[in-house]
């Protein structure tokens, strides 16, 4: 059933809901940066301020709540665009982690109060169910009793990690085991065995699941770039570029698992191109091309003749059939009349060909740099791809995607580990610094390139710009699992 259309003032509600979420997210973000008293944070709490005060003084409160992944103001639904959607995941996040699911200012607060209640929720450990009561006390004893929080109702088809370094595990538990799984099914394929359908989609259940919680650290691990494999690694690089563009036009849990699935197996026709063409490390000749491009045909009729994928045949086929077709049909296979590509086809292709660009093969040791691609991409745009896709998968990537190698302004060399996700700090991520030890780069701290000087207001780092990894032997990969 389509979401009944919003009235006006439920309109005004979702926006004043957006504006509330990206100001006290950046005031959040802040105490985890400046002091108190640093001039920045009077500016972020005057600008929140501005917000609360306004909903408080038209509609007497201001009740702010999580419902799984969706955020309320005063029980309307804040209607997510496109391009607000990392800043509201990442602070849901910041939320979900504290178990703090409601925000209520029940009458105007004041700079000194939202500075209060702001460095007490910042201050919060992380997977403490009774946080919320440690606050309430906390705004008492402060004197702040028109500001209060409620715990995080927990729902039984979520799972919340909280803890860091146990995400990047089962992520890359999800990885690996997917990379395992399409070769197990290629194999299949070729030895005409039964494929194990639960299995692939209980791993993309849990891709999705991952990528819903925090993204980064599978979209880090797909810059594990292996020639010897390139084929079962890119096919679940594509599954998770797809999910990942997938959730942030608001696909549903249970199409995003479709969608992996059509990603994963996206050139499940490959199975069938003699290894000599595939890893042919010479310009192919024309029959050569011909049957490279035959298989996405091939993979369509595979997919067909497969009975046991139920439901997902025909999210399959679009994978498999459309991913080289591109938007303006002026790809392969060649059409003998005029359709739309699916929303499926048009995510996989933008997938596809950036995962593709940017891997190293038997022909190409040396993959083009995440800027090149990007640049290809957007000059394309309207034309081998979707437009709207391709701004939200340039957004999501970030103009310094992760696994960037960068030199800074300081004549340090560092790893983009981390995107941010306010908009206007897109070109300021957190990185990895590296430092040259015994013939070989080495990790050092992880700083964050939104940090500015005290003193002088300035940043304290700047890029100044981006450095190719093949020239000075580094593996991306390795610094990043």
């Amino acid at each position: 059933m389509p979401e009944k259309p919003l009235s006006s003032q439920d309109d005004l509600s979702s926006k004043m809901g957006t504006e509330f979420v990206i100001r006290f997210s950046r005031l959040l973000k802040g105490a985890t940066i400046y002091d108190r008293n640093n001039v920045v944070m009077d500016q972020y709490a005057q600008e929140c301020l501005q917000t609360i005060n306004h909903v408080v003084k038209s509609e007497d409160s201001l009740f702010f709540k999580i419902v799984r992944d969706n955020c309320f103001l005063n029980n309307v639904k804040i209607q997510v665009r496109v391009d607000n959607y990392a800043i509201f995941k990442g602070f849901v996040n910041e939320l979900k982690k504290r178990w703090i699911g409601e925000i209520e200012f029940s009458e105007m607060a004041t700079t000194e109060h939202l500075k209060d209640f702001v460095f007490l929720i910042s201050g919060l450990e992380e997977n403490n169910e009774s946080n919320y009561l440690y606050a309430e006390k906390q705004l008492g004893y402060r004197g702040i009793p028109h500001i209060h929080v409620a715990k995080l109702e927990f729902f039984k088809d979520e799972e919340i990690y909280v803890d860091s370094e146990d995400q990047k595990r089962r992520s890359k538990d999800v990885y690996f085991k997917s990379i395992n799984l399409v070769k197990e099914v290629m194999d299949g394929i070729k030895n005409q065995r039964m494929v194990n359908i639960r299995k692939a989609k209980r791993l993309m259940q849990n891709a999705v699941n991952a990528i819903i919680q925090d993204d980064s650290a599978l979209l880090g691990l797909t810059n594990i770039k292996n020639y010897d494999e390139y084929t079962f690694n890119h096919s679940v690089n594509v599954a998770i570029y797809a999910i990942a563009i997938g959730q942030r036009i608001g696909l549903p849990k249970k199409h995003l698992s479709h969608l992996g699935m059509a990603g994963i197996f996206h050139d499940i026709g490959k199975t069938s191109v003699p290894k000599e063409i595939l890893n042919k490390t010479g310009k192919l000749n024309a029959e050569e091309w011909e049957v490279i491009r035959s298989h996405p045909v091939i993979g369509t009729e595979m997919v067909m003749r497969m009975k046991e994928w139920g439901e997902l045949s025909t999210r399959m086929i679009t994978g498999t059939f459309e991913h080289h077709l591109r938007f303006d049909l002026s790809g392969y296979p060649k059409l003998t009349r005029k359709k739309r590509i699916s929303l499926f086809g048009r995510i996989i292709t933008v997938a596809d060909f950036y995962d593709a660009l940017g891997r190293p093969r038997v022909y190409n040791r040396f993959p083009y740099v995440s800027e090149k691609i990007l640049g290809l991409m957007m000059e394309r745009a309207g034309k081998e791809f979707d437009p709207v896709l391709t701004k939200v998968f340039v957004n999501m990537i970030g103009v310094f995607p992760l696994g960037t190698l960068i030199l800074l302004n300081t004549n340090e060399m560092g790893i983009v580990v981390q995107i941010q996700d306010e908009t206007e700090l897109i070109d300021r991520p957190k990185v990895n610094l590296l430092f040259y030890k015994d013939g070989q780069y080495m990790k050092g701290r992880i700083i964050n390139l939104a940090e500015k000087d005290e003193t002088t207001g300035e940043y304290k780092w700047s890029i100044v710009k981006t450095l190719d990894p093949n020239e000075y032997n580094i593996n991306i990969a390795e610094y990043l699992i």
